[in-house]
């Protein structure tokens, strides 16, 4: 595996780096290409933001490439493919998952110099939220610019806070006083809470614990005290039947089937709640429960440039056009992603179906961590998420269970 990884990215430079050989001259017709990954609204959003380009740049042909992703080293093997085939993208939207393996790569253009010489994307960087972009930089140099983002909050059941006598929790609660609201909620066929064994639905924890799956030289760490400190808490929920089980239970159904009165999400479960039948008089969201200190995570894509393309400038405009106000508006429609800047996101009519506290999603995401992306990402997610659910089901110890992880990712990085 290690070695078909380093071909693949020996691959990925040499074709990338034959594919800059020729130079277009402005007067040339020119074609652009641009890889995408989504689904066919996603693949629309584009094109009409492409369409709106080619208002203003009409000899210039674009060709777009929108693929789903199972795994970003799926993704990757597209993007070989395109290269080899004479066929390489000069705008690509990444998911933060993929950006340092891109980057090590040396396959992305830094976009700093270029947003200081355009005073269009010097305003729009300035509306964005600044997590999102340390998000996308690496090694003190930006290289993709946001067109949304996922992060998560706790929503609960009003109702069942109200007839257990309990008040609303507030921003700033801590994992104490969340355990014993959840022990108190916890009856009559209703759990507390509920947590996904999922990758990016458990990251609020850790953050919360001050603490990361990889330490700041992005080493694997996940066998820290701190790390072994939250999984043992979610553990205790599980053994305390806080919480049904995390490995097998469909905790968003649940909850709006008001089995659950509290969830951990983000926008995306919004629209499928509201055909449920819940409303804003039934529940309503609060910022993670605080142990050291408040956070979240985010996840999300950004639009970045090809280190080799054969037209800049031209790649600079559709970049332009792919982060406009129209086009983010347009993404925020279609149900799933927050817009990267307040502006949009705290926008009922632009959001549509959202709790009372909107801004408390908006709040989630400026003090939000990214989701650990380090260039070895797909191996220490099955890794950990292995471990894991040796721990809720009885099998292993979390200390015992991340030192295995850990040895594991270890190996693999060697």
């Amino acid at each position: 595996r290690k070695m078909m990884k380093k071909a693949i990215a020996l691959s990925l430079i040499a074709t990338m780096s034959m594919s800059a050989a020729t130079i277009v001259h402005a007067e040339d017709e020119v074609t652009l290409r641009v890889l995408n990954w989504g689904n066919t609204d996603e693949e629309k959003i584009a094109n009409d933001a492409i369409a709106r380009f080619n208002e203003e740049n009409p000899n210039v042909k674009v060709e777009q490439t929108c693929v789903p992703v199972e795994s970003w080293s799926d993704f990757i093997q597209k993007w070989i493919t395109m290269c080899t085939s004479g066929e390489a993208p000069d705008v690509i939207s990444l998911g933060l998952e993929a950006v340092n393996m891109a980057v090590s790569n040396d396959l992305l253009v830094p976009l700093d110099d270029i947003i200081t010489d355009d005073e269009e994307l010097t305003a729009k960087k300035d509306q964005y939220a600044p997590s999102l972009l340390e998000g996308f930089t690496v090694n003190d140099s930006l290289y993709g610019l946001p067109n949304g983002t996922q992060t998560m909050v706790v929503y609960y059941n009003k109702h069942m806070f109200d007839d257990s006598g309990l008040e609303y929790p507030q921003d700033g609660w801590t994992w104490d006083q969340f355990r014993e609201t959840a022990e108190k909620l916890t009856k009559d066929g209703v759990y507390g809470f509920c947590f996904p064994c999922t990758y990016f639905q458990l990251t609020p924890w850790w953050s919360t614990n001050s603490t990361a799956l990889v330490d700041e030289n992005q080493n694997p760490a996940l066998n820290s005290k701190k790390m072994v400190e939250s999984v043992e808490f979610l553990d205790k929920l599980v053994k305390e039947k806080v919480t049904p089980d995390p490995i097998s239970s469909d905790v968003y159904t649940m909850f709006s089937s008001k089995q659950l009165a509290m969830v951990g999400a983000g926008r995306w479960v919004l629209n499928t709640w509201q055909d449920a039948g819940l409303t804003n008089a039934d529940f309503d969201c609060v910022q993670w429960p605080v142990n050291e200190k408040e956070g979240s995570v985010f996840g999300g894509a950004a639009w970045c440039i090809s280190k080799n393309t054969e037209n800049k400038e031209l790649s600079i405009e559709l970049l332009k056009s792919l982060v406009s106000e129209e086009t983010l508006k347009a993404v925020a429609a279609g149900g799933q992603q927050v817009p990267p800047t307040e502006s949009l996101a705290t926008d009922t009519e632009i959001m549509g179906t959202t709790p009372d506290n909107i801004e408390g999603i908006w709040k989630a995401v400026t003090i939000a961590d990214p989701i650990a992306a380090p260039s070895y990402c797909g191996d220490l997610e099955q890794t950990f998420l292995r471990e894991l659910e040796e721990v809720f089901s009885g099998a292993k110890e979390p200390q015992a269970a991340m030192d295995e992880a850990q040895a594991q990712i270890e190996s693999a990085i060697q």
